[in-house]
């Protein structure tokens, strides 16, 4: 398993790596996580509770030369260790560094190498369909984007990235569409004596609606858009708290700083920035809150964030775009509203504020869902057999 960052960092792809990873192990495969070393305190090396090995290489720091070091240890790394592994599966990221780099040694030693495409311009470097895109693509980007068309396999999240995919002239055989999964048996919902428990340990009101974001706080999540909302409409709001978990840390689309500055120049005082948390941590604000939102303006693939909401019967109001539409049934389990409509975003979040039966009742249809399509040991079943026949 290669991932440029890893536990203790956090997002929803460090997550789904440790999750597969742990699955693995249990489905009795050996299971090593490749990824660079941050932080000159993280450990070179351990070994998970779960079973699987975590190798940090490079050297530390975040900047260009630690990248291409790192992407030279990896090298390295597979070469040292060819024979103790059958398969390379990269965990997003492929035009990167170290995505890239794995696809040239899994080519140069002939075993299997492939991985994960989650949302749609991951793959484009300029343009409008980019993820994050550049004025100038540099000669050595372009070689990163022909490895990346070099992998024996792909996992996309979504039918957008299917079609991208083919549009660049991969073949179809080498797609398989898969999802993100959750573990429903950690993130689940709570009681309302719990509920209560939980709010007063992590010093949260008991009398008002708590309302949850939880991601990387960048440009694509589309949080200017839900500030601008909850601002015009403070004087409804004011039944209701606004918990952002994340921060924009090590994004180059990061606006941590921006959405903090709108708070204050606008003296919003119902919302809380609560910073990077802990996966138990983020259990615990999910269990304490009443409704998920998730403003997205950029095609999204699974989003595990939903799902984790979902998994702990929250209702989510989400966009109209990418894997966000699959996963939110409208008016059943959430709602749907078109990006960068602030307007509308808040007026769906305004009637789950003051309807707490519908809360409740979309809350319910999306653990229904979940348990149905979602959870780990169905997925990574998939993502094993799959695997299995590549090698």
């Amino acid at each position: 398993m290669v991932i440029e960052r890893f536990f203790p960092l956090t997002g929803g792809s460090e997550t789904q790596c440790y999750q597969l990873s742990q699955k693995f192990v249990f489905f009795g495969a050996q299971v090593s996580v490749v990824t660079k070393r941050w932080r000159g305190e993280f450990s070179p090396f351990e070994i998970s509770k779960e079973g699987f090995n975590i190798f940090r290489i490079g050297i530390p720091g975040n900047n260009r030369v630690a990248d291409y070091f790192s992407g030279l240890a990896l090298l390295f790394f597979l070469f040292s260790r060819r024979k103790s592994f059958d398969l390379i599966y990269i965990n997003g990221g492929l035009a990167n560094i170290f995505g890239s780099t794995a696809i040239l040694g899994g080519r140069l030693l002939g075993k299997p190498v492939g991985g994960k495409v989650a949302t749609p311009g991951e793959l484009i470097f300029s343009g409008h369909r980019a993820l994050s895109p550049k004025k100038f693509v540099h000669p050595l980007i372009k070689i990163r984007l022909w490895l990346a068309n070099k992998a024996d396999f792909y996992t996309a999240h979504t039918p957008e990235v299917v079609e991208e995919l083919l549009e660049k002239g991969i073949k179809k055989e080498k797609i398989k569409e898969f999802t993100n999964s959750v573990d429903e048996k950690l993130f689940k919902p709570a009681g309302l004596k719990e509920k209560r428990k939980i709010r007063n340990k992590l010093s949260l009101p008991q009398n008002k609606v708590i309302v949850i974001f939880c991601g990387r706080l960048v440009k694509r999540k589309g949080l200017t858009y839900l500030l601008r909302g909850w601002r015009k409409f403070k004087h409804l709001t004011k039944k209701a708290l606004l918990l952002i978990i994340g921060s924009g840390e090590n994004q180059p689309d990061s606006v941590e700083d921006e959405l903090k500055n709108f708070v204050k120049k606008h003296r919003i005082s119902n919302v809380w920035f609560l910073g990077n948390k802990r996966r138990e941590e983020v259990v615990q604000l999910l269990k304490a809150g009443d409704i998920f939102v998730y403003p997205s303006i950029h095609p999204e693939g699974t989003a595990l964030s939903i799902l984790e909401a979902m998994s702990c019967g929250l209702p989510v109001v989400g966009t109209k775009i990418g894997g966000i539409k699959k996963m939110i049934a409208d008016n059943e389990n959430g709602f749907l509203v078109e990006k960068k409509n602030s307007n509308e975003l808040i007026k769906k979040v305004l009637f789950l504020i003051e309807n707490r039966g519908a809360r409740i009742k979309f809350g319910k249809e999306g653990r229904k869902l979940i348990l149905e399509k979602y959870t780990n040991d169905k997925v990574a079943k998939m993502y094993f057999d799959y695997f299995k026949n590549l090698i």
